[in-house]
């Protein structure tokens, strides 16, 4: 008898033995850039795996939105793509599936964006993507002795290039704009001109240039790079003259706006400035930041972000994409003291963010939702060969050539669109 009880009971542990070494969690794969912080989003990932007692792995590329039109047949589900225009490409390509029957934290997708996040990730009244993380583009960095040995005003747009322009009368030479960057060199005018056209005219014509429903000669878009013609070509108002902001790499950006033997102390730049940012430099005693001024329309942002989409439809891959789209994810990732995370969902707690350089601006980013006034790079939205090309070439050579050609440089973009 007894022997008849270890028989079985042996066989009953080689079983169980065996039942757990053969057992394999179903995985989901995801695929999408690699980016700063990743181990952060990955712990997040690791998270919803445990919750859900699968695998999550996380593939790193150069390029998800090729690899998806290369691979149909991958073992993905899930990808982060980080520009709209590519969700909508995939979207065309019937590469990737809609979202409209998924919930997030009981509710329906499309009520956690404003109309126009939703609107550029929608092909055929569908909505293709989720939004995962906001940047802001909007912002003016600061030296803080500096700016206040100046005693810099900043009601509005007009007052602080006023201002700035008086300081350059003096013979300083207030901003720093070094924007140098290889053959993608003007793609930060872009954003300035972005900037100026929706705080100038707000939300409808910013549309239509994304759109490219006007064009590029249309006098909204002249008088708005006009304005940026005070800011760039005002005698002294630029350290190093205006050709440094074409021909001076934009990472030293920082190093140059806080180094006490430099005269600049302000840089119009986004929210990747702070990846350039010295570590012995510190937040609100070294530096700080603001949102751009207005001009007319007040918490107007321009920024980018990332999307997650559906490659393959599953219950499973659908409940991932579900979580990570929740309130609740990046909660973790936001106590983290480095963490730049700012969640595109309008529910996450602002008060889980320990990081106060982005707590401010995730702030700037949600205040401008808040009143639809938050809206994604125009060039990322807007035809490629013009966004991503034309329009860099027209800011370079508006740059050497002098603001004299500017209705010439217009005149050319026209007969691109």
């Amino acid at each position: 008898m007894n022997k008849k009880i270890i028989f079985f009971t042996l066989i009953i542990l080689i079983t169980i033995t065996f039942s757990v070494i053969a057992f394999k969690p179903a995985e989901v794969v995801i695929i999408g850039p690699q980016f700063h912080e990743q181990d952060y989003f990955v712990e997040e990932l690791d998270i919803i795996a445990n919750e859900l007692g699968i695998k999550i792995k996380y593939n790193g590329m150069s390029d998800p939105e090729t690899y998806i039109i290369n691979n149909p047949n991958s073992k993905s589900s899930i990808a982060i793509i980080p520009n709209p225009q590519g969700v909508v490409n995939l979207a065309e390509r019937k590469l990737i599936i809609n979202l409209d029957d998924i919930s997030v934290d009981n509710d329906s997708i499309s009520s956690l964006y404003s109309k126009h996040l939703k609107s550029i990730v929608s092909h055929k009244g569908n909505i293709y993507a989720g939004w995962i993380r906001l940047f802001p583009n909007s912002l003016i960095w600061y030296d803080i002795s500096k700016f206040q040995q100046h005693n810099i005003k900043v009601d509005n747009f007009e007052t602080l290039l006023q201002h700035t322009k008086q300081i350059a009368d003096t013979g300083i030479s207030p901003w720093c704009a070094n924007s140098e960057s290889s053959a993608s060199t003007g793609w930060i005018q872009t954003n300035w001109l972005e900037d100026i056209l929706l705080t100038k005219y707000g939300p409808h014509i910013y549309d239509d240039w994304s759109d490219l429903k006007i064009n590029a000669s249309n006098i909204k878009i002249y008088l708005s790079i006009k304005h940026l013609e005070e800011f760039i070509f005002y005698e002294n108002h630029i350290h190093n003259g205006p050709q440094s902001i074409i021909n001076k790499e934009f990472r030293n950006l920082p190093k140059v706006m806080l180094d006490d033997s430099k005269d600049c102390f302000l840089s119009w730049s986004g929210h990747y400035f702070r990846y350039y940012i010295p570590e012995e430099y510190v937040y609100l005693e070294d530096y700080a930041v603001l949102p751009l001024p207005k001009i007319n329309f007040d918490n107007s942002i321009v920024g980018i972000g990332d999307n997650i989409v559906l490659t393959k439809s599953n219950d499973l891959s659908r409940q991932v994409i579900s979580k990570i789209l929740s309130k609740n994810f990046g909660e973790v990732w936001s106590t983290n003291k480095d963490s730049h995370y700012i969640s595109a969902n309008r529910n996450f707690d602002k008060n889980k963010i320990i990081n106060e350089l982005t707590l401010y601006e995730y702030t700037v980013v949600h205040e401008a939702l808040s009143k639809n006034l938050f809206k994604f790079d125009a060039s990322e939205i807007m035809a490629r060969p013009i966004g991503s090309n034309k329009l860099w070439i027209l800011f370079n050579e508006y740059i050497k050539e002098g603001p004299q050609n500017l209705v010439k440089l217009l005149n050319s973009i026209d007969k691109e669109i």
